[in-house]
């Protein structure tokens, strides 16, 4: 049982940890020998037999890819916030990875937020590719990535393998097509602000602590060279928070979901990030200033 192992290991004292096996079980012995009073523990944990562990498939058959790891993991971190957290539709609870040439673009959306992030590849794909991977995989893909040196990606009739040095690691895809997004994303956007990402974050969090909690509204208004994050409610009370912004275009007022913009604003990187308006009923634009590959999307 790992998590009890995981858990008892915790609260153990600094020191060396043996393990070894007898009669089914796992005995478990710690030491410190720092300081005039040695202290130890020990505990045994009752298992079964190996032969009852499921066979990892070896997916010998598939086209192979190689990942700049580190990318990846940075990658698949920025859009992970977006997939969805049930299972009504399966294939938004996955995230898609769709290559073409030497990019390959990670992307995730719950049908209320969209997250894409565009990758460089080390060598042009041989041919294009399109997958989905289950969010609770794409979780583990994403611990493994950033830690390691170099990354090969197998993309099997209905699995995948991601190899690392030290991992292979295992999923099934998600079958189903993934929504054609493209089509709902704003080509041009009448207003933008561009504004420090960290005092919009700390403002919106700010805000959130007057707003309904059931709904948890926020409004953003561009007017002038200045960025306004309010939040009413009259039970509770109302705040105001104002912000220095380069703006392009017109002035306009929108309200929006905090915790939306609080997990995209989080998400994206760099210091500024813009922020592209259009009006209450169509979708608004944020990425980084200066950046054209990371656009988590707010309707």
């Amino acid at each position: 049982p790992f998590r009890m192992l995981a858990e008892y290991l915790q609260h153990l004292p600094s020191g060396s940890v043996t393990l070894h096996l007898k009669r089914g079980a796992l005995v478990v012995t710690a030491r410190e020998t720092e300081g005039k009073s040695p202290k130890a523990a020990r505990a045994l944990l009752q298992g079964e037999s190996a032969e009852n562990f499921p066979l990892i498939p070896a997916l010998e058959e598939g086209s192979e890819i190689s990942l700049p790891p580190r990318e990846c993991g940075r990658g698949l971190e920025r859009v992970l916030y977006a997939v969805a957290t049930d299972d009504t539709r399966p294939e938004l609870a996955g995230v898609l990875l769709r290559g073409e040439g030497t990019t390959l673009l990670l992307a995730a959306t719950d049908s209320y937020r969209l997250a894409e992030v565009r990758v460089s590849l080390p060598s042009a794909l041989p041919q294009a590719l399109s997958v989905i991977i289950p969010g609770r995989a794409a979780q583990e893909m994403r611990r493994v990535l950033e830690e390691a040196e170099e990354a090969t990606l197998r993309v099997g009739e209905g699995q995948i393998l991601l190899r690392a040095p030290t991992v292979h690691l295992v999923s099934r895809r998600v079958e189903g097509t993934y929504p054609d997004y493209a089509q709902v994303l704003p080509q041009q956007s009448p207003t933008t602000a561009d504004v420090d990402r960290a005092d919009l974050l700390r403002s919106i969090r700010a805000a959130a602590v007057f707003s309904e909690q059931a709904v948890s509204r926020v409004t953003l208004e561009v007017a002038g060279d200045q960025l306004r994050v309010t939040a009413v409610t009259p039970e509770v009370g109302e705040t105001e928070n104002t912000l220095p912004a380069e703006v392009g275009g017109e002035g306009v007022t929108v309200s929006f979901n905090a915790r939306f913009l609080r997990e995209a604003l989080s998400a994206l990187p760099g210091e500024r990030v813009r922020i592209g308006l259009g009006s209450a009923t169509t979708p608004t634009l944020l990425r980084p200033v200066g950046a054209e590959t990371t656009k988590p999307h707010i309707p």
